[in-house]
């Protein structure tokens, strides 16, 4: 009999060790135990950059671990992109993308979002035309006629052919039946504002994080945007559609993971992402860039980026960028 209870006490302190040993190498083992690599497609001062921080920031308190920006800009974002799609599913390489839903249908690279693990849909932006301040046109309308009777002439500054700002260009281009001189900048929008600042072209189109200082300064003049309603604290700048040119776009951002990331990781990475999106200070930083937030994760976001690549599909096509 007492070496059936001794027997029945080592068991049970057998399994005890084992449970114990487990939690503690669970808690061990616990996301994240070290800095996130929080990968930019862009050039500091850009659109995506100025999108990109405040979410690292916001999530990096969330999570308890640093969030290490690492600028990769060129082709349209997609180094960048490509970083992140071939990185280690581990959590550790995460970044914010602006192509990474149509990137594919222009050949640039072999993958989609559906290639990727797609934490959420965090902010998107609404493009702008602007030029410098000492140019003669107050208003699209006038800009659009100048241009017409000078095909090729006007120089417009934008960005990486593919991306958002380039093919808002494309669409203005066609809407308004003109022909633009278009010069493509290596990055994103901060490098068009240099160029239309420093009077090197006569116009160009970008995003409001990285114009609006300059505009502010009254170096720069917003001509309009591409939406369908006036942006909150823009509400001097009319849209497109009011001038006349039945055009709109919006720019869309994703923040993504590589593809097959563990379900803890992936649910401690949404449950962060989704924490910040609703909180409101967050939400006031993206509205005084003239931004939007859609704020979505799981399904509702794939969902959103594939009805986003439906919209992108004929401006491709009609810009011969459909391969």
């Amino acid at each position: 009999m007492n070496q059936r209870r001794l027997l029945t006490r080592v068991t049970g302190l057998v399994i005890a060790i084992f449970f114990l040993s487990g939690l503690s190498g669970w808690a061990a083992e616990k996301y994240p135990r070290r800095p996130i690599t929080f990968v930019i497609p862009m050039e500091p001062g850009s659109f995506t950059d100025s999108n990109g921080r405040p979410l690292a920031e916001a999530m990096q308190k969330e999570l308890g671990q640093p969030m290490m920006v690492v600028n990769k800009p060129g082709a349209a974002g997609t180094i960048g992109l490509r970083d992140v799609q071939a990185a280690k599913p581990d959590g550790y390489t995460i970044g914010l993308m602006n192509t990474a839903h149509y990137a594919k249908l222009m050949g640039l690279v072999p993958f989609d979002h559906h290639d990727l693990t797609v934490i959420g849909v965090p902010s998107g932006g609404v493009p702008t035309i602007l030029c410098a301040a000492e140019r003669p046109w107050k208003t699209v309308k006038e800009l659009a006629e100048y241009a017409k009777s000078r095909p090729g002439e006007v120089k417009a500054a934008v960005v990486s052919k593919g991306g958002y700002w380039w093919l808002s260009a494309k669409a203005f281009e066609r809407a308004a039946g003109l022909k633009l001189n278009m010069l493509v900048q290596p990055g994103g929008g901060a490098m068009v504002v240099t160029q239309v600042a420093g009077g090197h072209v006569d116009m160009g189109v970008c995003g409001l994080p990285e114009s609006s200082s300059q505009a502010r300064s009254g170096t720069l003049r917003y001509l309009a945007m591409f939406s369908r309603q006036r942006i909150q604290g823009y509400e001097q700048v009319p849209t497109l559609v009011e001038s006349g040119f039945n055009i709109e776009v919006v720019a869309v951002l994703s923040l993504v993971a590589p593809k097959d990331l563990p379900k803890p990781i992936y649910e401690a990475l949404v449950q962060a992402f989704e924490k910040v999106v609703k909180n409101k200070s967050y939400q006031d930083t993206i509205a005084q860039m003239g931004g939007i937030v859609p704020g979505m994760t799981r399904e509702k976001a794939v969902k959103y980026l594939d009805d986003q690549v439906e919209v992108l599909k004929p401006v491709l096509q009609e810009s011969g960028l459909m391969k």
